[in-house]
């Protein structure tokens, strides 16, 4: 499936929406998405995961690297809406607890309760 990468900007955070499979051959895509999105002051990341139905180590690895270049400019990440496979995923390599984990858009972007929150800084 071919990936399909937006970006829009709503309630002061900059939503990214993947669309499809995260992979090593798409690895750019998404890594731009990210720095353009990083470029704010104090950037809030919120990666909406709804239609993504597959991420592998490369993928992980810009998470994590967003995640913690968001947090060095004082800003934060979250993911939400994650369908099963991604969240195993997460939930296997720990990941889970790396991130907020937000069960839809709407709980995210209202600054609710996430379903699981991160327990380390990265």
């Amino acid at each position: 499936m071919t990936l399909e990468i937006s970006r829009e900007h709503r309630n002061d955070f900059t939503i990214i929406t993947i669309v499809g499979e995260v992979d090593k051959t798409e690895e750019a895509m998404l890594s731009a998405q990210i720095d353009e999105a990083l470029t704010a002051a104090r950037p809030r990341l919120l990666f909406d995961l709804s239609s993504m139905d597959f991420i592998d180590s490369s993928g992980l690895r810009l998470l994590v690297q967003a995640s913690s270049r968001a947090h060095r400019c004082g800003g934060s990440c979250a993911l939400c809406c994650l369908n099963p496979v991604p969240r195993r995923i997460m939930r296997l390599t720990g990941l889970d607890a790396a991130f907020d984990l937000y069960p839809t858009l709407g709980a995210a972007l209202a600054k609710g309760r996430p379903e699981s929150a991160a327990s380390v800084e990265l």
